[in-house]
């Protein structure tokens, strides 16, 4: 007989609060999660979930706003899986006037794409636009709404693009950060 150790666990507001770590806004998980493994992701607002949880493995996913388990994610007989809503707080910071907005990529230089991981140190409203060496405007998105602060990757696929220098800049209602991509 096979004993299914299930919880899944969907808390509309919990007192508890996760911190002392940096925790990205929006998380989405798709690696298998194997077996003895014991693993805790976290997100201060959404996780997406399409991974399996293989028998014998301990899951716990917690959110602020939601955890959406979409088609592909599944937990098998003998896993322990549990997702709450909870207040996750990405990290503490003792002088708010140090709070700056931050702008990385990686790969770089980079071949058909790259992730750009931005960290806004307050909500705002947020363009962001990929030009190349010349100044013309290759990719432009605007954020419905005001995005919250945190941490955020976004994948910039580049393999229409030619070989070159291009600039991704991060612009806000607080001001703006560049960073130099180089396109192999």
């Amino acid at each position: 007989m096979i004993k299914v150790v299930l919880s899944v666990v969907a808390l509309l507001a919990v007192g508890g609060v996760a911190m002392a770590q940096e925790y990205p806004v929006r998380q989405e998980i798709a690696r298998t999660m194997q077996a003895g493994a014991t693993i805790e992701e976290r997100a201060v607002e959404h996780i997406v979930a399409r991974n399996a949880v293989t028998q014998r493995a301990t899951v716990l996913y917690e959110a602020g706003r939601s955890i959406t388990l979409q088609p592909g994610f599944t937990a098998e007989a003998g896993a322990v899986f549990e997702a709450s809503i909870a207040n996750v707080v990405s990290r503490t910071v003792s002088n708010p006037e140090n709070r700056v907005m931050t702008v990385s990529a990686a790969p770089n230089p980079f071949a058909d794409q790259t992730v750009v991981d931005y960290n806004l140190p307050n909500a705002a409203r947020v363009t962001r636009t990929l030009t190349d060496a010349q100044g013309r405007v290759m990719e432009q998105t605007n954020e419905d709404g005001v995005q919250a602060a945190g941490q955020y990757k976004v994948n910039v696929r580049g393999g229409h693009l030619p070989a070159g220098l291009y600039i991704y800049q991060i612009q806000t209602d607080n001001g703006s950060k560049s960073i130099r991509l180089i396109k192999q």
